[in-house]
């Protein structure tokens, strides 16, 4: 199984990371700082790294000199994603495989990975659900429609346009057996198009889960 070492001090986009790796077959390890990720580097010897550049005790372009230094971690491809401006240019000095600039989207996450290491990703099933939906983030709510849900998210439309990676809340409903059976949680968006957004569920509730697997069986024949 393929190790993924993942390093950003802000826990919200760890958490995002994470939910991009949710269908993969793979070890993720996290850190939070330059320090620590050189720690987990070397004790772990993860198959890529996915390295911000603005932490504390030590910043991204320093761990990635010192792990491309060292031969026990030099071959280990590192990627540095940022939302920093001109680190470009610095971090290729330093050594890193590939760069990339925050937002970034499940996608492009992926592929960055599959191009370095060989990722088996499992696919859920996803089946139609026409249903109103409530998008809360912070104290603001909107109104949209969900489109398909598969047990991983949701693929919705709506006025309102989140950033990418933004976490809200989804407040929506899936008939069963001539029942309404609500659903409150918490989402990250993962991708985004011209015509909607797709959420990825975040800490979805055991019983939520056992609705949307109900619901995703016995409407298996129409699923993409």
């Amino acid at each position: 199984m393929q190790k993924i070492l993942l390093v950003d001090d802000m826990k919200n986009f760890l958490d995002l990371e994470k939910s991009f790796l949710k269908r993969a077959e793979c070890k993720i390890y996290t850190a939070t700082t330059g320090l620590e990720a050189i720690k987990v580097a070397k004790t772990e010897l993860p198959d890529i790294i996915m390295l911000d550049v603005e932490m504390p005790e030590m910043n991204g372009i320093e761990a990635t000199r010192i792990l491309k230094n060292d031969p026990q971690t030099k071959e280990i491809p590192i990627v540095i994603v940022t939302s920093l401006d001109n680190m470009e240019e610095k971090a290729k000095i330093a050594g890193c495989n590939s760069f990339y600039r925050k937002p970034i989207d499940e996608d492009t996450f992926l592929n960055v990975i599959q191009s370095f290491i060989e990722l088996k990703i499992r696919k859920f099933p996803r089946v139609p659900l026409e249903v109103p939906v409530k998008i809360k983030e912070n104290s603001a709510i909107f109104e949209g429609e969900i489109q398909n849900i598969s047990l991983n998210g949701v693929y919705l439309k709506s006025d309102y346009r989140p950033f990418l990676g933004s976490l809200i809340e989804l407040s929506f409903s899936i008939p069963l057996d001539g029942e309404e059976k609500q659903i409150t949680t918490l989402a990250y968006v993962v991708r985004q198009d011209k015509d909607g957004f797709g959420c990825a569920f975040f800490d979805l509730s055991t019983g939520a889960e056992i609705y949307i697997k109900e619901f995703i069986e016995k409407n298996k024949d129409k699923a993409e």
